[in-house]
């Protein structure tokens, strides 16, 4: 009677339950022994050339490890990568999706969805411990160009770039190499990078969706977590600035900031920046879930006054 060797159950242990048939025979297992394990019962099969035990569940990290380590010339990437990194504003597609080379012969099931190209690079690929490969943060936000609206994919690149601590340069390498009238979604890509706005990575979507639409209204000088030393106060970060108006703009959507506790540091905050000459307009989540574009102009139209008052 054939049995899972210990060799074989740290590996599975440590890939989500899931072995390639190379991994188990080189834990000790020859092929017979793997397929009576199969009609046992002690091992299923995910995709032909990869294994699952079934005391682990089958996930959508099993299955990723599964494609990977009996395809290794295929990376995780578009949507599904995308749930890996953490990123917001995905499609609800849950199946798996990979990047697969052009002459490759990708894991052939109802639930993956390959994009087979040889436009990648070798820096493009993550390789995890676990057996799963995905495509990088910036190669994934660069591939969800083909599903996202502009919107959302802006939000992705500002998530991406936040989270992985990357420059528009890292994002705009991930894509120069690959522009071609072919791969329109790589030029909307790069439309979506030209939309940033200076300074940091913004921390949320409405974030995101608010300076977009100031910047749009004609709000000139936005400037993204802008610091500022307020000597009275100490060190602060701005979700939205126009530095050369000294007028801060902030997005207090969480729900702290409707608690006394939260209301009043805010006070105190908007209190010292005033002592040093910068004014605060402060984007409510009322106004923000049901004023949205009558905020907007609102915002906007205190633009105007000050760049007035400042012309003046």
């Amino acid at each position: 009677m054939a049995h899972l060797t210990p060799l074989a159950h740290a590996v599975l242990a440590r890939q989500h339950g899931v072995a390639s048939v190379h991994q188990l025979i080189d834990a000790g297992l020859s092929g017979r022994q793997i397929r009576h394990l199969r009609q046992s019962g002690d091992l299923d099969l995910v995709i032909r050339g990869a294994y699952r035990t079934p005391s682990s569940p089958d996930t959508e990290l099993s299955r990723c490890a599964a494609v990977c380590l009996a395809r290794p010339d295929v990376a995780v990437a578009g949507p599904t990568a995308g749930r890996l990194w953490g990123l917001r504003r995905l499609p609800a597609d849950r199946r798996i999706h990979v990047l697969a080379p052009r002459a490759g012969n990708p894991a052939s099931a109802n639930w993956v969805v390959p994009y087979r190209t040889d436009a990648r690079h070798e820096c493009d690929i993550i390789e995890r411990s676990d057996g799963i490969r995905l495509t990088s943060r910036a190669r994934t936000a660069l591939d969800l160009a083909r599903w996202l609206g502009p919107d959302d994919l802006l939000s992705v690149i500002e998530q991406a770039t936040h989270d992985g601590n990357l420059t528009d340069v890292d994002l705009l390498d991930v894509a120069v190499d690959w522009i071609s009238p072919q791969r329109r979604w790589i030029r909307t890509f790069l439309h979506a990078l030209d939309r940033r706005i200076p300074g940091g990575a913004a921390e949320s979507h409405p974030e995101v969706r608010v300076a977009d639409a100031l910047r749009r209204a004609g709000v000139r000088g936005l400037e993204r977590q802008h610091a500022v030393h307020l000597p009275a106060h100490g060190d602060v970060r701005f979700d939205l600035a126009v530095p050369d108006l000294a007028w801060a703009i902030e997005i207090d959507l969480h729900p702290t900031h409707r608690e006394t506790i939260g209301t009043g540091r805010d006070a105190r905050r908007d209190l010292a920046a005033a002592t040093c000459g910068w004014s605060t307009t402060r984007i409510t989540k009322e106004q923000y879930d049901h004023r949205f574009h009558e905020t907007i102009a609102e915002v906007a139209a205190v633009h105007s006054r000050l760049r007035l008052r400042a012309a003046g």
